[in-house]
């Protein structure tokens, strides 16, 4: 679920939060309180969200200037929808919980670096697909290759993996109008064997037919 979310998405990022400053000369937008973020088909929850996008004229958080490019909307207006075409990284902090689809991730902290394409994640991350898990406490994803390195101080990686879980996940195939349900015997036309006779239906008669003179 990592890739689907400030990556190269062009879909929009809405973003909901108990309140909003808006640090203009910073070119940072701050998010608090019950954060959440949807984008497409994933969906990220923390406590504070910060967004550093463009600023106007090219200005960038921090003081760096570019090449003067044309004059890009704040991270977020009013509505809390951001122009993702301008959001250059975001930061999540306290609790984090990424979630698309069947595939969940959780931690403490996470940054989504856009520019140098690359999701970390730190403090008792997991990774969920289905009933597979995988823990660490330093993920690093990178949402061009699609390689995640999982890392931890504390001990040992850890990773339980169900065989065929991803088989059983899939829906199954619809079944073909008309066709009998599984297990159902199929009759057979088979022709009667050496020493078998067909009897005739009761009370049956030959066909008589009238011949016109």
């Amino acid at each position: 679920p990592l890739g689907g979310f400030g990556g190269d998405s062009k879909e929009p990022i809405k973003i909901d939060a108990d309140k909003l400053d808006v640090l203009d000369k910073d070119n940072r937008a701050v998010f608090t309180g019950n954060v959440v973020a949807v984008q497409g088909e994933t969906t990220v929850r923390c406590s504070v969200m910060t967004v550093f996008y463009e600023g106007r004229g090219g200005q960038q958080a921090g003081g760096a200037t570019r090449t003067p490019a044309p004059a890009a909307p704040p991270a977020a207006g009013a509505a809390g929808q951001s122009n993702d075409s301008s959001i250059k990284r975001i930061e999540c902090n306290g609790p984090v919980t990424v979630v698309s689809k069947t595939q969940a991730a959780t931690s403490d902290n996470a940054v989504f670096d856009r520019a140098n394409n690359q999701v970390i994640m730190t403090g008792n991350v997991a990774l969920n697909d289905g009933p597979n898990i995988t823990r660490g406490e330093r993920l690093v994803y990178n949402t061009v290759t699609g390689v995640a390195n999982v890392e931890s101080n504390k001990g040992r990686v850890q990773g339980f993996f169900v065989p065929n879980s991803t088989e059983a996940a899939k829906p199954a195939t619809p079944a073909r109008p008309g066709a009998a349900p599984a297990g159902a015997t199929q009759p057979t036309n088979r022709p009667a064997g050496p020493g078998r006779r067909l009897r005739p239906l009761p009370d049956s008669r030959p066909l008589q037919t009238r011949r016109d003179l």
